[in-house]
């Protein structure tokens, strides 16, 4: 595979090019279950161009160092809190892991064993944190909107429980915690609440304006230590794009490690990785500035507009429902008659990529930006013959 001689770039491209046939592509409509989209051109502008920049050398790249604290800062914005400390991350695993190791280096000396609590529609990124970290992770139950129960997570609380875990836009289904509950908990318990909001910490601040409820899950809630989201879902940034703001700088503190072969900013790093791209923030920041506000509100009024329509279609047929009315631009599909995952199967041979979640057993269909009233169109065309089609067995 790797030769000794190299190639002419034509014949490279040539070879790439036959490769990256059988990937999907967002324009076509088809990756239905997406929550990376097109990222904004500006940002692809940007990311193109300052590709040799190290966001994990902020000595050597002083001005990616003030742009990453500008993006900070404009998440904070965002999210309600005046003075933000954090860190640009990877995406929303990273962000998990990085909430639950702070969490657990915060916890008091005598915790031998540490638990953090949340409810089982938590993304599976939370178990992974646990994993690696060696915490043990409680799961509570859900109500019947598939949302926590606050008297469930309560209940759960013990000696070693050292944070819990919420989530504002579940993957399974966009549902939000109620995370004001939660919150008034974990502030009367001293315990630390992290809220991952990597899908819908650029969805919730703009649904009122959209004509939608609104939910607090951000810092407005005073129990609220940790907020994630994701700039690389709904941001419209290019991958990889996270972010961890927390609400003080000591739980900062708590994932901040000294680099001894480092100078300067660079030696003090607060995140998982050490060699980063720096392209993603810079396009991170130039998006964020680009659309501002407004751009975002269009944004989302136009997904939830799309999300109406598809939510209508699935009224349209009989064998299929939706598992809860959409909270934002997430569709949660079971199927009456026909078994889901056959269902699944006969969608992807005509060419749809798909998604199902087990909680409840789902198709999950993610309105996109790329997901255009024409692309839901056929993909409910397709469903609907599908669903009504008798298998041969």
């Amino acid at each position: 595979m790797f030769k000794e001689k190299g190639m002419a770039e034509e014949e490279v491209l040539g070879d790439l090019e036959k490769l990256l046939a059988r990937d999907a592509t967002y324009s076509s409509g088809h990756p239905i279950a997406s929550m990376s989209t097109i990222p904004n051109q500006l940002g692809v502008e940007v990311f193109s161009k300052t590709l040799e920049k190290n966001a994990g050398r902020l000595h050597t790249f002083k001005g990616s160092a003030r742009v990453e604290q500008q993006v900070v800062h404009m998440l904070g914005d965002l999210l309600h809190l005046d003075s933000p400390v954090g860190t640009t991350t990877s995406g929303g695993t990273e962000s998990n892991m990085l909430a639950m190791l702070a969490a657990r280096e915060n916890a008091p000396k005598e915790v031998k064993k540490p638990e953090v609590i949340a409810p089982k529609s938590v993304h599976s990124s939370v178990d992974k944190a646990a994993w690696l970290l060696g915490v043990h992770l409680v799961k509570t139950e859900v109500d019947d909107v598939f949302k926590a129960i606050p008297f469930e997570i309560e209940e759960q609380i013990s000696e070693n429980t050292i944070a819990i875990f919420c989530t504002a836009g579940t993957t399974y289904l966009g549902q939000v915690d109620p995370i004001a509950e939660i919150g008034s908990i974990a502030r009367e318990r001293d315990i630390p609440l992290h809220v991952d909001a990597a899908f819908g910490g650029f969805v919730i601040p703009f649904l009122k304006d959209a004509g939608h409820r609104s939910y607090d899950f951000d810092f407005k809630v005073e129990g609220v230590t940790s907020v994630s989201t994701d700039p690389h879902k709904m941001g419209m940034a290019p991958i990889p794009a996270g972010s961890l703001l927390f609400r003080d700088t000591k739980m900062l503190d708590m994932i901040t490690r000294k680099v001894p072969y480092l100078r300067g900013a660079s030696a003090t790093q607060a995140s998982l990785l050490g060699t980063r791209p720096a392209s993603s923030i810079l396009a991170t920041w130039a998006i964020m500035r680009h659309l501002g506000r407004q751009g975002y509100r269009e944004l989302v009024k136009e997904c939830m507009q799309r999300t109406e329509h598809a939510h209508d279609r699935i009224k349209q047929n009989t064998l299929i429902e939706a598992a809860i009315e959409p909270v934002m631009n997430i569709l949660g599909i079971t199927s009456k008659e026909r078994d889901l995952d056959e269902t699944v199967e006969e969608m992807e041979k005509r060419g749809w990529r798909m998604a199902t979640s087990p909680i409840p057993p789902t198709m999950r269909l993610v309105v996109m930006p790329h997901v255009t009233e024409g692309a839901i169109n056929a993909f409910f065309n397709d469903l609907d013959l599908v669903t009504t089609t008798i298998p041969a067995n």
